[in-house]
């Protein structure tokens, strides 16, 4: 590869590291949560009927490839990153508490979602949105424990 891919590479490497760590720490959040609150059944009973079938979508498509490893055990992990503050707003009574209100969650995963996109769709960001990423998930870690 050429030395500015490498470099680009290694630069949003610790980028896409806070992401995976941050998604799946809200599907974390999310499963635990609703799980404590409502019990073992909870996807069927708190996932809006939309969420549930571009999960359910995206599950039956990758069972057609056997041969490939399945993302997840659990149909939260089938979830697209723009579902999760769909999914905290649409069950706020079980999140209220951990958070200051719903604008709060929603402008910070936004905010997160065009800078994912950026990084897994293999482009760079520059070093301010980088800073972003960082805040934000600071923001969150303190928020959430």
């Amino acid at each position: 590869f050429s030395p500015i891919l490498t470099h680009d590479a290694e630069k949003m490497a610790s980028v896409y590291a806070i992401f995976y760590c941050l998604e799946n720490s809200v599907r974390e959040l999310i499963s635990d949560r609703l799980s404590e609150r409502h019990g073992a059944g909870w996807w069927d009973i708190k996932i809006s009927a939309k969420i549930k079938t571009a999960a359910e979508g995206l599950k039956q498509k990758e069972e057609k490839n056997k041969y490939h490893v399945a993302r997840s055990s659990h149909m939260i992990g089938y979830t697209l990153f723009g579902n999760l503050a769909q999914i905290i707003i649409n069950d706020w009574e079980d999140f209220s508490d951990l958070f200051p209100d719903q604008h709060w969650v929603s402008s910070r995963l936004n905010d997160l979602e065009l800078s994912r996109n950026v990084i897994m769709h293999t482009s760079t960001l520059p070093e301010i949105e980088v800073e972003r990423i960082e805040s934000i998930a600071r923001d969150w870690i303190r928020q959430v424990g």
